[in-house]
C-alpha cells in the first residue's frame, strides 16, 4: 500500500454522543415517521438510516445464522456451511466448500467467490449474508458450475478505521490464493455498498503492488468482478443524492457520517480522500483501469437509490477505457439501494417459504438467483444444464 497512507488507528470521538449524532437520530425517526406511504423494501428498511440503529437491528447474527441452519432447507448439511476461518492478520468463514452433499478443497471448484459485505464499514457482518450468499450459491450449482464461497469478516469502524479492512482483504486473498492454492482466474471479487468500495480499493492495492519482473499469485488480478450499489466516492454528491433522497433507505447526512467513521476524520478534511485506494470517480493521481478491472465484471445500481448516478458515471468511465464493454450494467428499475441483498433479510414470507422448502426447490430471492446466472454465463467454460450438486 502506499506509504502515504497511515495506518489505520482509533477513532478519538469513537464513544462520544454529539449534537450532530442527536440530530441525526432524531431525522431518521422523523425520516420513518414520513415514510409509511414507500414501497416494501424502502419502507420496511428505513430504520438502516443512522449508525446506532444498524448496530442495534443487527445485533443478533446467532440467532439468525441458527434459523437458517435449522430449515428444512440446509438442515442436513449445516455441518458444510459456514466454516470460520482465523488468522492472524484475518477472520472469515467458508459460507461453502464446492457443494452442499459433497464438500470439497475450494481448489477444485470451478469458481469461488470471494465475498466483501456492506454496511458503511461500521456495520454487519457475514452472517447477515448467510441466506443471500446460499441463494447465490445454489443458483450457481444448479447451472453445473461447482462453487466455494469465502467472506472476510473485516473489522469495523469506528474502532478501526482505513486502511484497516484494505489490509485484511489483501490477508485474506493471499490465503485464498496461496494458502488455498485457488487460481485467480477462478475467483470472483464480489461486494455490496462498503464491500464494492472495498473490492475496489483491493483491485487497486493488487496492481499497484505487482511487480512485472517477479511472478507474485497473492498479487494476480481475480477472473471476475460483481458490485452491488457500490460505494465509489466518499465525497462526491450527484444530483441523484437529492432526487432519490426521499425513495431510498440511504440519506445524504448518513452516508457522510459513514464516511467520517471510516476514515477517522471529515470526508472534506484530508487530502487521502481522493487517493486511488478510496475515491474511484476522481482519483488522484488517475487509475489507469485496464491492469486493475478483471476480464470481465458486472455492477448493479437501484434507479432509486442515491448512488445511482455515480455508479451510472464509474461504469461509463471504465468502459470508455476499453474498446470492448467490460463493465455490464444492470439497472433496477424503481429498485431501492442493495435491493438484492435486502430481498434475504426483509421479505419475511418470502424467507419462510424458502426455507421450508428443501434444498433444490427452485423458486425465491430471484433478484439473488440472477446474480448468480450473471456470474455462470461470463465465467469461462460456464455449462447451463441444470443439476445442484
Amino acid at each position: 500500500m502506499a506509504k502515504s497512507i497511515e495506518k489505520g488507528k482509533l477513532n478519538p470521538d469513537y464513544g462520544k454522543l454529539r449534537v450532530v449524532d442527536c440530530f441525526i437520530i432524531i431525522y431518521s425517526v422523523f425520516r420513518v415517521l414520513c415514510k409509511t406511504n414507500i414501497e416494501l423494501e424502502a419502507g420496511k428498511t428505513n430504520c438502516l438510516l443512522n449508525p446506532a440503529s444498524i448496530r442495534f437491528s443487527t445485533r443478533s447474527s446467532s440467532q439468525h445464522v441458527t434459523a437458517i441452519l435449522a430449515s428444512p432447507r440446509y438442515s442436513h448439511y449445516q455441518e458444510n456451511i459456514n466454516r470460520p476461518v482465523a488468522r492472524p492478520a484475518f477472520k472469515g468463514s467458508w459460507v461453502l466448500q464446492h457443494s452442499f452433499k459433497n464438500p470439497k478443497a475450494p481448489s477444485s471448484s470451478d469458481l469461488t467467490i470471494f465475498y466483501l459485505h456492506g454496511g458503511g464499514y461500521f456495520s454487519s457482518q457475514p452472517a447477515h449474508y448467510l441466506l443471500f450468499l446460499l441463494r447465490l450459491a445454489e443458483s450457481i450449482l444448479e447451472n453445473d458450475v461447482s462453487v466455494s464461497v469465502f467472506t472476510l469478516d473485516y473489522s469495523l469502524a469506528p474502532e478501526h478505521v482505513f486502511p484497516t479492512q484494505l489490509d485484511e482483504a489483501a490477508a485474506a486473498y493471499a490465503f485464498l490464493t496461496t494458502e488455498e492454492q485457488i487460481p485467480a482466474e477462478k475467483i470472483v471479487l464480489a461486494g455490496d455498498s462498503a464491500g464494492g468500495h472495498l473490492a475496489l480499493s483491493l483491485l487497486v492495492h493488487l496492481c499497484k503492488q505487482r511487480s512485472p519482473t517477479v511472478e507474485n499469485r497473492a498479487l494476480e488480478t481475480p477472473g471476475g468482478l460483481a458490485l452491488m450499489s457500490p460505494w465509489l466516492s466518499l465525497h462526491h454528491e450527484p444530483i441523484s443524492y437529492t432526487l432519490n433522497e426521499h425513495k431510498d433507505i440511504l440519506s445524504g447526512p448518513f452516508v457522510r457520517r459513514c464516511a467520517r467513521h471510516f476514515l477517522g476524520h471529515a470526508p472534506t478534511a484530508h487530502e487521502t480522500i481522493k487517493s486511488p485506494y478510496l475515491e474511484f470517480l476522481t482519483p488522484e493521481p488517475a487509475v489507469e483501469w485496464d491492469p486493475v478491472i478483471p476480464s470481465w465484471a458486472w455492477a448493479s445500481a437501484g434507479g432509486n437509490e442515491i448512488f445511482f448516478d455515480n455508479v451510472k458515471t464509474w461504469v461509463e468511465k471504465v468502459n470508455n477505457a476499453f474498446e470492448d464493454r467490460r463493465v455490464i450494467f444492470e439497472v433496477g428499475v424503481g429498485k431501492v439501494h442493495d435491493w438484492q441483498w435486502l430481498e434475504t433479510i426483509m421479505d419475511e414470507q418470502m424467507k419462510k417459504a424458502f426455507l421450508g422448502r428443501t434444498l433444490g426447490d427452485g423458486g425465491g430471492f430471484e433478484a439473488t438467483a440472477s446474480i448468480g446466472k450473471t456470474i455462470v454465463r461470463n465465467i469461462s467454460g460456464g455449462r447451463t444444464t441444470s443439476g445442484l450438486h
